[in-house]
């Protein structure tokens, strides 16, 4: 993908504004005849089991214990189970057709009745059940599959909402001045305040690009990397984040904003009509 379709961002350099990038562990399956039955609603001739090798990803989960403190709610993976069947799978992030290796053929959610998240919700996990058809040129892949050398992929989403939890804001459509991880001093009655890190909650799902192997753990169960297409148009706090909120005037703010939204919007424009075509 060219680069002039790209943002900066203070996690990935490459990640496109607005998607998000979670990680999960992939495990090999046996095929079944309900397997082939699915599959083969997106072969152009059917396939046996003999022609194809499957697998299932964890996905993502609820827990709210993400490391890049951007979980995921419920709402998020009942629209990307929805989302992702038939969706391709690459061999990283680039978005090119000699990447494709395979392609997802179901979905399911998989609830524990016997724990909870931080917000209350059953913990859950997105399962995926993806297949590739055998061939020379991909048998070493499946051997590296198979030996648990190739174990991780990563998602790739678009969020309804990023809700932040020091405000409020959902930062899909307006930008607060908080960060992902970093802690803010918040009323609470008493004189000074009290300490409260940084999340931007993911609620729901308007898009499911695809999924991609990947080499670098990051997220806690899968054990994965996760880039951010998240950018805002003010300072990230590195080190004084005390000052953050009179950093900025008001006028300037808005003059940045109106900015990045429209970068924001070209970037979803290119990559829906590169989608499209």
């Amino acid at each position: 993908m060219p680069n002039d379709k790209l943002t900066l961002d203070y996690n990935d350099p490459e990640a496109i504004p607005g998607v998000i990038c979670k990680i999960a562990s992939v495990s090999p399956l046996e095929v079944t005849d309900a397997d082939l039955k699915k599959i083969n609603k997106y072969t152009l001739s059917p396939v046996s089991a003999d022609d194809v090798f499957i697998f299932k990803a964890s996905i993502a989960d609820n827990e709210q214990d993400d490391r890049n403190y951007m979980p995921f709610n419920l709402k998020s993976l009942q629209d990307l189970k929805k989302l992702y069947p038939g969706k391709t799978m690459l061999k990283d992030h680039r978005r090119m057709a000699d990447n494709q290796i395979a392609r997802i053929y179901d979905t399911e959610l998989v609830q524990d009745a016997n724990k909870q998240t931080e917000l209350g919700e059953l913990h859950t996990e997105l399962i995926a059940k993806i297949y590739m058809i055998k061939t020379d040129s991909n048998k070493d892949l499946i051997a590296e599959i198979m030996g648990g050398i190739k174990k991780e992929v990563s998602t790739s989403t678009v969020p309804s909402k990023m809700i932040c939890n020091i405000c409020g804001t959902d930062n899909m459509k307006d930008y607060c001045r908080h960060w992902p991880g970093i802690e803010y001093t918040v009323e609470d009655g008493s004189a000074k305040g009290s300490k409260k890190r940084c999340k931007m909650l993911l609620s729901g799902a308007k898009e499911a690009y695809e999924l991609s192997f990947v080499a670098v753990p990051a997220q806690p169960r899968a054990g994965t990397h996760k880039s951010i297409g998240f950018s805002k148009p003010i300072k990230d706090p590195d080190i004084d984040t005390k000052n953050t909120e009179n950093e900025l005037k008001n006028k300037e703010m808005d003059a940045r904003l109106l900015a990045q939204r429209v970068k924001n919007a070209e970037s979803f424009f290119n990559v829906e009509k590169e989608s499209e075509e």
